[in-house]
């Protein structure tokens, strides 16, 4: 059984990069609860919340890394948004992912639920019918960027994500960024944010290395092909498959802490 735990990893990165280059997360939502539960389905021993933010501390950088690798290729990174959520996010997660080692694994995983809750929630906000993929006609509201990337990098770095899962309703609903624009500069922002919680946690012994590294080698194959098929996918179809894996996430996190009080 040892033996087969290694291919179980590289299989559940493959599947969380793979939806992680396809609707432009860094993998975070999809694989903490495929590393929370999974493993002991299987007969595996289960993991705690404390070593799966560890890993996908990691993970999330490497996905984001190679989706916008791959989506940068089709001219759907926007570098001024990037910067401007990015920069302060970065910020914000460095400094909730260092101080992250005092917080309870209950408290971080309430978090992580209330973040997708938040996320599941915009969702259903009305959505202005903007599907303009040229770069050069792009505008945002510079501050409200600001002010995004601040609250959920702090949030963010708590769990050991870059927030893609949550930042990518904001940048649909509450700046009104194209689908596939939304899904390629997400992915950028997603490298700068996972930085800062990666840099956060590096020293403070809450990443097995061994583990993690096989988790990743399967994400970056994963989110390599995503990125490819995400440009053939209809918008419309990108943003449902999204929405059904937030809110299917919310409920399994909704129902953990619901059976931990």
């Amino acid at each position: 059984m040892e033996s087969a735990y290694p291919l179980l990893l590289f299989a559940l990165g493959t599947l969380g990069g793979l939806l992680s280059g396809l609707v432009g997360i860094g993998g975070g939502i999809i694989m903490v609860p495929l590393l929370l539960y999974i493993p002991p389905v299987l007969g595996f021993p289960a993991l705690g919340m404390k070593v799966v933010a560890g890993m996908t501390t990691v993970q999330s950088f490497a996905g984001a890394m190679s989706g916008a690798i791959g989506h940068n290729k089709f001219r759907r990174v926007h570098p001024r948004l990037v910067l401007a959520m990015g920069g302060p996010m970065t910020i914000a997660c460095f400094l909730g992912s260092h101080w992250s080692v005092l917080v309870p694994e209950p408290a971080m995983l309430a978090t992580f639920g209330g973040m997708a809750g938040v996320a599941a929630l915009l969702m259903f906000l009305p959505r202005k019918s903007i599907e303009d993929d040229d770069l050069g006609n792009l505008s945002f509201n510079v501050p409200l960027a600001v002010i995004i990337g601040t609250v959920i990098g702090s949030l963010s770095g708590i769990i050991g994500q870059g927030g893609a899962f949550l930042y990518i309703p904001a940048l649909l609903y509450l700046l009104h960024i194209p689908t596939r624009i939304t899904i390629g500069s997400a992915l950028a922002i997603g490298v700068l944010s996972s930085t800062g919680v990666l840099l956060g946690r590096l020293g403070s012994n809450q990443i097995p290395w061994a583990d993690t590294l096989i988790l990743v080698a399967g994400v970056i194959v994963g989110a390599r092909l995503g990125s490819v098929f995400s440009q053939s996918v209809p918008r419309e179809v990108l943003r449902r498959i999204l929405s059904v894996l937030i809110m299917v996430t919310t409920a399994k996190i909704g129902m953990e802490i619901i059976q931990s009080i």
